[in-house]
């Protein structure tokens, strides 16, 4: 019915027959990128009306090289967070305060990268504090990065079976008796907890973490967790999955794997993570991204890993007697 042009290919609005949905469309992809003799595009659903969809055809792929991370201007975990750029160039943000957020993928995938992007911005925000917990052993290109937050970065025998006394018997109060959600500050930060391989956390710290999803949204207290296992026994029934407002989804082997991810039925929504093709491409599902779109997360080096490290580690906030 209508198209665009840009510097990438173009973009359609296409009305389709009655009684027809996005998800007839979607079924059909590999026959419409046959019969217009295009790479693989995009299909998305018009918010506007269910009879239409949005096509995305590219000419030139943005994503065929490494996308270079710059420093962002992120201050604050009240804004959202950079995270790569979208096959339309368009930057592709979250927001993370007051959710948890899962990253997925397959060894190689990009899994790391991605975690070191999220990372970055988040040691930058002046009123929020990052612990860590790093069952690799910090034996990954990101480790200055933990090196930010060392004081707080726990083993896994250590922060498994110890968790905070303060938290499983009182939540911290809210800034305001009045106030129904903590509001990050400087002095009263938020907190999130990263845990890079997920899946190798002991089974007797799952009711920490499945606690601190149910109960963290109003004390701004939320999980980060990454995992290159995802499978059903690794990913687990818990709350903690159940919890997860944002997942990330780099390139997995089976088509199994986009649901166990990206959640129940995602996979016949069109997401389809297993045709991603190079370390750093993902999917990702937020309440501000309700649609598959592809993504390639920004490529952050070494030496920008060092250089962020070291710039905010002795700028970090601290949690007082009060917070925890």
């Amino acid at each position: 019915m209508s198209a665009v042009v840009d510097a990438w290919g173009w973009t359609a609005r296409i009305a389709l027959r009655r009684g027809h949905t996005v998800a007839d469309a979607l079924g059909r992809l590999a026959a419409i990128e046959s019969a217009l003799g295009t790479r693989p595009g995009a299909i998305e659903a018009d918010r506007n009306r269910a009879d239409h969809f949005l096509m995305r055809v590219l000419h030139t792929d943005p994503h065929s090289r490494p996308v270079p991370w710059k420093a962002p201007e992120v201050r604050s975990i009240t804004q959202p967070i950079p995270l790569g750029v979208f096959e339309d160039a368009t930057t592709a943000t979250v927001l993370l305060l007051r959710r948890n957020a899962f990253v997925g993928g397959v060894v190689g995938s990009g899994k790391s990268g991605v975690l070191n992007v999220i990372i970055a911005a988040l040691v930058a925000c002046e009123d929020m504090v990052v612990w860590g917990i790093d069952l690799k052993g910090g034996y990954a290109p990101g480790r200055h990065l933990w090196a930010a937050w060392r004081p707080r970065r726990n083993r896994p025998s250590t922060s498994s079976r110890k968790p905070s006394p303060n938290w499983t018997a009182e939540p911290p109060s809210p800034a305001t008796p009045a106030a129904r959600v903590w509001e990050p500050t400087k002095s009263r930060p938020a907190l999130v907890i990263v845990i890079d391989e997920y899946a190798e956390l002991p089974d007797a710290a799952t009711a920490y973490t499945d606690s601190i999803a149910r109960r963290g949204r109003a004390v701004a207290v939320n999980l980060l967790a990454a995992t290159q296992r995802p499978t059903q026994k690794a990913m687990g029934h818990g709350a903690a999955r159940s919890q997860m407002d944002v997942r990330i989804s780099l390139r997995v082997r089976e088509r199994r794997d986009v649901d166990l991810i990206l959640g129940q039925g995602m996979y016949n929504a069109g997401w389809h993570a297993h045709t991603l093709d190079a370390p750093g491409k993902f999917l990702i599902s937020a309440p501000e991204h309700p649609t598959p779109k592809r993504a390639r997360a920004y490529l952050i080096e070494d030496g920008d890993v060092t250089t962020t490290a070291r710039r905010h580690a002795a700028q970090r906030p601290v949690l007082t007697r009060v917070c925890t």
